[in-house]
């Protein structure tokens, strides 16, 4: 054997050892960089999935949610209405009360004015009675001096 075939054929060897070897880890890491794409690719499905789940969820909870606010809204709105109607009420019925009082104080005020009037009336009328009792009175009078001057001249 020769020390230049010898020394060949461990390079070569060691050439198709390295190359093999060098196949081996490229093939190991296309294995690896295919797994690891594959895993991402399923992480990222997964992702997906997961997140439109969570958004249907969130969606579902914001309607129930917005649902419920609705609700309570009806309620205090309804509470509000009640509340506002008892104020109208009692604003309508001091308004009639102050009104029935200005009335009342006005029909006091007619009644006094017209029994003021009737008063007045009432004494013009005993003035008149008066008066004509006097005139009355004054005629009678007159006629009995008329008749005792006509008696005294026959």
């Amino acid at each position: 054997m020769n020390k230049g075939t010898t020394h060949n054929q461990i390079d070569e060897y060691s050439k198709k050892r390295t190359a093999e070897i060098s196949d081996a880890v490229s093939s190991a890491i296309d294995k690896v960089v295919a797994d690891t794409a594959a895993q991402q690719q399923k992480l990222l499905s997964d992702a997906n999935e997961r997140s439109a789940a969570i958004e249907i969820e969130y969606k579902q909870s914001l309607q129930e949610r917005v649902a419920q606010l609705d609700a309570e809204k009806a309620v205090l709105l309804a509470e509000l209405e009640r509340s506002l109607n008892e104020r109208q009420e009692a604003i309508l019925l001091k308004a009639r009360q102050e009104i029935d009082l200005v009335q009342n104080a006005a029909n006091q005020e007619k009644l006094a004015v017209f029994k003021e009037a009737q008063a007045r009336a009432n004494q013009q009328v005993d003035q008149i009675t008066e008066k004509v009792a006097e005139l009355a009175a004054e005629d009678a009078q007159r006629r009995l001096q008329s008749t005792t001057q006509t008696v005294s001249f026959l």
